[in-house]
């Protein structure tokens, strides 16, 4: 199966912009902290941490100083995607964005890296292996 083909089956896609945003399409249903609940098919998601709408993009990745070219490598074993569904993203107090549901996972090149059902996205900008949390934001002390 091409890869077209499976992202043709999958349901919610993200990829990493250059020196920017998650951005994620599909079946979304986001939680915020103060719980609000919104249902959307697009979200550009903080990377930067320095974001005054968590956990959504307001660009100040762009002063910031936000800097990651968005290239992980893919895994080397990926596997196809999971049937299609809804993707529910869950913002942890002072942590990452799990998302829960089938999620292809690309990099700036729009290479798919993994086919994940439930994943670990850094909101804090510091973590090594960008997009996923690695818990750099328990040593630089991310608050949001």
């Amino acid at each position: 199966m091409s890869e077209t083909q499976e992202l043709e089956l999958a349901s919610n896609v993200g990829f990493t912009a250059p020196n920017g945003p998650f951005i994620t399409t599909g079946d979304l249903h986001i939680e915020t902290l103060d719980g609000q609940k919104l249902s959307q098919p697009k979200a550009s998601l903080c990377r930067c941490g320095a974001s005054a709408k968590k956990p959504f993009c307001d660009g100040t990745h762009r002063t910031s100083g936000f800097a990651d070219p968005g290239e992980a490598a893919p895994a080397a074993k990926i596997d196809s995607p999971a049937p299609a569904g809804p993707l529910r993203v869950t913002m942890i107090p002072n942590g990452p964005l799990i998302a829960e549901g089938p999620l292809t996972v690309q990099n700036a090149h729009r290479q798919t890296i993994a086919n994940n059902t439930t994943t670990a996205l850094c909101r804090c900008g510091a973590s090594a292996s960008k997009p996923y949390c690695d818990g750099s934001h328990n040593s630089i002390g991310f608050e949001g």
